[in-house]
């Protein structure tokens, strides 16, 4: 059986497994696309104004996998025509308006039936239609196709390639096949995963050839993949990265394999980070719903904000990372983008471990003088309307203090009379490094056996790993004591948990940028805290690629106390509702239909999500 159909000039993907039988056996052995129809489509479609069934069956047509190549030929229950008259001669009009329609039994389904939709049959045999789209961006890896599409526990590469030969293809299947339920609120979501997640039966590559050539598939699932199948969601594929979630940027640092294509303005800017692949497939594909990565220091916070897409940085500890591939057990989190700040509240509230949602909203918004204000005038411009909107829902104004200076105000003892900055020069990094080195002892001695050389790596990576080899465990133990102090410091005068907003305050940050300890990008990993990143603005540029202005996203970023992640979600969208912004990220070259506003959005007006 050919795997790959074409249907009114759309390709398919025909899935391998058989779903279910039908009790004709059709003169040809090609494979015919078709559609299952259930009794009270039928039924209903007998008191319609007379059509073809793509007019009468609405239903299909919002589904992107169904088109009306498949309306052609009909499957319907053993015992249907037993129901009423009317459903007879439904069928009767339906061969009238289209004497080449066909119309097939079931005879076998699976547990729970067949659903309405999109099929293809080959032979008596029922099969899954998943529509193939190709990586225009580049940003998979692999496209992944489960082995059983009712429990999926393995999964295979998928083998395809778009019709010209240049790229991958992705196969998504029908949303139609599956309804959520309380038990399955993710059902017949489309996920891509960054690749440091084990998926059973493929091999996990860290972007990096020694580490593919070294290691088989994968016998077991990541605990965080499990859980989604087990909410319902549909794994697509695994998304690039940088090499072993360093922090490469293109193109001269990706050594082993190629950068994803931000999508966002001449398509031509970085697209930042480890996590770069999940947030170039979510920012660019409208046919996929959630998006997975992980952070360390910044890489969900700055491929959301380079690409335009909401995320979450969790608390951290906040799911298993079991069967993750991590930089450092201190820091590392599973992250979540979303082009939807409903969805995103949806999947985290789905998905994570602290599930416990506040009573009420802090009153207090910390602005911290450390980091602000921007050098860019324009892009202050945009952050003061930010945290002007927060002030406004929170009935709150700003607190504006240098956590550097409180430091020197309120110093812990144990600094012993050391700035902020002398006390932790090296304590997240250098700990981070350590960690991210000895991580990998395993697969460096292991190639080294196997292939009697050192595995080669890129700068980015042979920097940090050199960083960590000169760590020693004293100095690790060190440098963790001083997480430690500056974590109680930071709890004691800057803020807190609270018991009613969980949080008693929270915090204004730019986007990740800086390297040092107290910068942008460890703030929320030292300290454990969860941290949104929030696109609100476009900021126009003249583009030396495509000659013209283009647009770059722009974002906010607050961070909060331990475990409120579901309310920094629910506060953003709340705020967002009541300004008028939008809540809504588009696909493509913008966030959002250009306006003439500072922000450069055009007018929203608000409907609930």
């Amino acid at each position: 059986m050919a795997s790959v159909q074409v249907v009114a000039g759309v390709r398919y993907f025909v899935h391998p497994q058989v779903i279910g039988t039908i009790t004709e056996s059709p003169n040809s052995q090609s494979i015919i696309p078709a559609i299952f129809l259930i009794h009270d489509m039928i039924r209903n479609a007998a008191h319609t104004p007379s059509g073809s069934i793509v007019q009468q069956f609405r239903y299909f047509q919002d589904d992107d996998v169904y088109n009306e190549g498949f309306s052609h030929s009909v499957i319907i229950r053993k015992s249907i025509t037993l129901f009423s008259d009317s459903i007879s001669s439904a069928l009767e009009r339906f061969e009238q308006n289209d004497p080449a329609l066909k119309i097939y039994t079931l005879a076998t389904s699976p547990p729970g039936g067949l659903r309405a939709g999109p099929y293809f049959l080959h032979g008596q045999n029922i099969h899954q239609a998943w529509r193939l789209y190709d990586d225009v961006l580049d940003a998979f890896i692999f496209g992944l196709v489960p082995d059983d599409v009712f429990e999926p526990k393995r999964f295979t590469p998928l083998e395809v390639l778009s019709q010209d030969g240049i790229r991958k293809s992705i196969a998504v299947p029908s949303r139609l096949y599956r309804d959520r339920s309380e038990s399955k609120p993710l059902s017949g979501s489309r996920f891509c995963l960054k690749d440091i997640f084990r998926v059973a039966g493929v091999k996990t590559t860290m972007m990096s050839r020694a580490y593919t050539d070294l290691y088989e598939p994968e016998t077991e699932s990541a605990d965080y993949v499990k859980k989604l199948i087990s909410l319902g969601a549909v794994i697509v594929g695994k998304t690039k990265m940088t090499q072993f979630a360093s922090s490469d940027e293109p193109t001269d640092q990706w050594i082993d394999f190629h950068c994803p294509i931000n999508p966002r303005g001449d398509m031509y800017q970085s697209p930042e980070g480890s996590s770069s692949g999940a947030a170039v497939a979510l920012a660019g594909y409208p046919w996929l719903d959630e998006s997975i990565g992980g952070d360390s220091a910044g890489s969900i916070r700055a491929p959301a904000t380079s690409n335009g897409l909401f995320s979450i940085r969790p608390t951290v500890g906040s799911t298993s990372m079991d069967g993750i591939v991590v930089n450092s057990p201190m820091f590392d989190v599973v992250g979540l983008f979303g082009r939807n700040l409903s969805h995103l509240y949806h999947l985290t509230n789905n998905t994570l471990d602290n599930r416990v949602d506040a009573a009420s909203f802090p009153k207090r918004i910390i602005y911290p003088l450390d980091f602000f204000p921007h050098s860019d005038a324009t892009q202050q411009a945009m952050v003061e309307d930010f945290i002007t909107i927060l002030e406004r829902f929170l009935g709150t104004k700003r607190t504006e203090i240098s956590i550097a200076e409180r430091w020197e105000q309120f110093p812990p003892r144990e600094a012993q009379g050391k700035s902020l900055e002398e006390y932790l020069a090296k304590s997240a990094f250098w700990p981070l490094c350590h960690d991210y080195y000895h991580g990998f002892d395993d697969f460096r001695n292991k190639y080294k056996r196997t292939f009697g050389t050192e595995p080669y790596v890129g700068p980015v990576v042979r920097y940090r790993w050199g960083v960590g080899q000169s760590v020693t465990a004293d100095d690790y133990q060190t440098y963790v004591g001083e997480l430690k102090v500056f974590r109680d410091w930071f709890d004691q005068i800057i803020f807190s948990k609270d018991p009613h907003t969980l949080s008693n305050a929270i915090m204004i940050m730019p986007t990740p940028s800086s390297h040092h300890t107290i910068g942008a990008k460890f703030i929320s990993p030292v300290l454990g805290m969860p941290q949104v990143v929030l696109p609100f603005g476009q900021m126009p540029y003249e583009s030396r690629v495509s000659g013209r202005v283009e647009h770059r996203p722009i974002a906010g970023t607050f961070v909060g106390a331990q475990d409120n992640d579901l309310m920094l979600i629910k506060l953003a969208k709340r705020a967002f509702q009541m300004a008028k912004w939008p809540t809504t990220i588009d696909t493509g070259r913008y966030m959002f239909p250009v306006g003439d506003n500072r922000r450069n959005v055009a007018p929203y007006d608000f409907v609930s999500l």
